[in-house]
C-alpha cells in the first residue's frame, strides 16, 4: 500500500493533463488589445475619458495611459481528509481592464491593474474554495480526475471577470497528493474504498500495459532481427553489384580520363603554339617601335647638334670679324701716325716699300687662296664621301657647309684687309 497514493497521483495528473488538452478547444478568446491606451482629456473644468484613437494627436490637455495585460499567478494549497489529501491548486490569470472598468476607477489609472489583483483576490480564493468544498465532499471525484472541477473554476473567475468589465483568461491547475493510508474512520469508507478501487484499476492498468509492451518488444526484436537478416543479404548483394559497377565505372573512367589528357595536350600543344606566334608578333611590333624611336631620338640629336654648331660658328663668326675691324683700325692708326711723322724727303721710299709690301700681301693672299681652295676641294670630296652615311649623313653635311662658309668668309675678311 505504500506505492498506491503516488499511483493514484500520476493517474490525477495524467487525468489533469488530459483535461487540458481537450479544454484547450473550449477556452475562449478574450479579444486582449495589446494598443489599448485610455485618453484622460482635462480643459479647465471639463474632463473626459477615452479610447485612444486610431489618428490620434496628443495636446497639453491630453494624459494618455495604457492598460496593459498582465498575467497574475494565484498558487495556494488545501489539507483536505484529515492530511489525507493534499490538494495544491495554481489558478493562472491573464486580465486587461475595459474602458467601462477605467471610467469606474478613474482617480487609480496608472495603478489599476495593482487595484483589480488587491481587490480581486479574496473573491477568487473564495469562488475557488466554493467549488472544491462543492465538488470534493463526494468520492467521484477520485474516479473522473479534476478536470471537471477545473473547468469549474475557470468558468466562475472568468463569469466574475467579465461581470466587472475586466477582460480575462484564467487557467487552473489541480494536484493531488495522497498520504499513507491511515486507519479507516468511520463514516469516510467510501473514501478509502473509492481510492483503493483506483489504485487496484490503475495497478491493473500498468500491468496489462507492461505485458502488452512486452509482447510488442519482443515481437519487435524478432522482426528486427529477420530484418537485419534481410538487410544483411541485401547489403552483400548490393556489395557485389557495386563492385561490379565501380570496376566498370572506373574503366569508363580510365578511358575518359585518357580521351580528355588528349584533348588537353592537343589544346595546350595549340595554346603553345598561338602563344609563341603572339610573343613573336610583340617582339616585332616592340623591335619596330625600338627602332622608330631610336631614330627619332637620333634625328633630334643630329637637329640639336646642328643648331649648337651653328650657333657656335655664327657666335665665332662674329668675334673674328670684330677681331678683323679691331686689327684694321688699329692698322689704319699706325699707318696714319706713320706717315705723319715721316718727312716729304722719304715719301718715295715709303711708297716704294709700300708696293713691296702690298705685292708680298698679294702674294701670300694668292697663296692662302691656293691652299684654301685646296682645302676646300678636299672638304667638298670629304663631304660626297659622307653624303653617303646613314647615321651621320646630314649632321657631316651640315658641318661642311659650314666650314666652307667659314673659310669663304676669312677669305673675304683678308681680301677686304689689304684693300683698307
Amino acid at each position: 500500500m505504500n506505492n498506491s497514493p503516488a499511483e493514484i497521483e500520476q493517474w490525477l495528473i495524467a487525468g489533469t493533463k488530459e483535461h487540458e488538452q481537450s479544454f484547450d478547444l473550449q477556452v475562449w478568446d478574450a479579444g486582449f488589445d495589446v494598443e489599448r491606451r485610455l485618453v484622460y482629456s482635462k480643459f479647465g473644468p471639463y474632463s473626459r475619458l477615452f479610447l485612444r484613437p486610431k489618428k490620434f494627436v496628443q495636446r497639453f490637455y491630453h494624459t494618455l495611459y495604457p492598460l496593459l495585460i498582465e498575467d497574475w499567478e494565484i498558487v495556494e494549497q488545501l489539507q483536505l481528509y484529515e492530511g489525507f489529501c493534499t490538494l495544491d491548486i495554481k489558478l493562472e490569470v491573464r486580465f486587461q481592464a475595459t474602458l467601462a472598468y477605467a471610467q469606474s476607477q478613474i482617480e487609480i489609472l496608472s495603478e489599476i491593474n495593482e487595484h483589480i489583483k488587491t481587490t480581486y483576490q479574496g473573491v477568487i480564493l473564495d469562488l475557488i474554495h466554493n467549488k472544491l468544498f462543492t465538488a470534493l465532499p463526494d468520492d467521484t471525484w477520485v474516479q473522473a480526475g479534476l478536470g471537471d472541477i477545473e473547468r469549474a473554476i475557470d468558468f466562475a473567475v472568468s463569469e466574475m471577470f467579465v461581470l466587472n468589465n475586466i477582460q480575462a483568461q484564467t487557467s487552473c491547475h489541480l494536484i493531488a497528493s495522497f498520504a499513507e493510508f491511515p486507519d479507516v474512520q468511520l463514516g469516510k469508507e467510501h473514501l478509502y474504498l473509492s481510492v483503493l478501487k483506483k489504485n487496484f484499476e490503475v495497478n491493473e492498468q500498468q500491468r496489462e500495459e507492461l505485458f502488452r509492451q512486452e509482447q510488442l518488444a519482443e515481437e519487435q526484436a524478432i522482426a528486427h532481427k529477420q530484418q537485419q537478416l534481410e538487410h544483411l543479404k541485401e547489403q552483400a548483394e548490393l556489395e557485389q553489384l557495386k563492385q561490379a559497377q565501380d570496376a566498370e565505372h572506373h574503366k569508363r573512367l580510365l578511358l575518359d580520363q585518357e580521351q580528355q589528357l588528349q584533348v588537353q595536350l592537343a589544346i595546350e600543344k595549340r595554346m603553345h603554339r598561338q602563344k609563341i606566334e603572339h610573343e613573336n608578333e610583340l617582339k616585332a611590333i616592340e623591335f619596330e617601335v625600338s627602332l622608330r624611336e631610336q631614330k627619332r631620338q637620333e634625328e633630334q640629336i643630329r637637329a640639336n647638334e646642328q643648331k649648337v654648331q651653328a650657333e657656335q660658328l655664327a657666335h665665332e663668326s662674329l668675334l673674328k670679324a670684330q677681331q678683323l675691324q679691331a686689327d684694321i683700325a688699329k692698322q689704319e692708326r699706325e699707318q696714319a701716325s706713320w706717315l705723319a711723322a715721316k718727312n716729304k724727303e722719304h715719301e718715295l721710299q715709303l711708297e716704294q716699300k709700300q708696293i713691296q709690301k702690298q705685292l708680298k700681301f698679294d702674294m701670300d693672299i694668292a697663296n692662302k687662296k691656293r691652299e684654301e681652295q685646296r682645302r676646300i676641294e678636299m672638304q667638298e670630296q670629304n663631304y660626297e664621301t659622307k653624303k653617303n652615311s646613314d647615321i651621320y649623313l646630314r649632321r657631316e653635311i651640315e658641318l661642311l657647309e659650314l666650314d666652307k662658309k667659314r673659310l669663304e668668309l676669312e677669305a673675304a675678311i683678308k681680301e677686304v684687309k689689304p684693300e683698307s
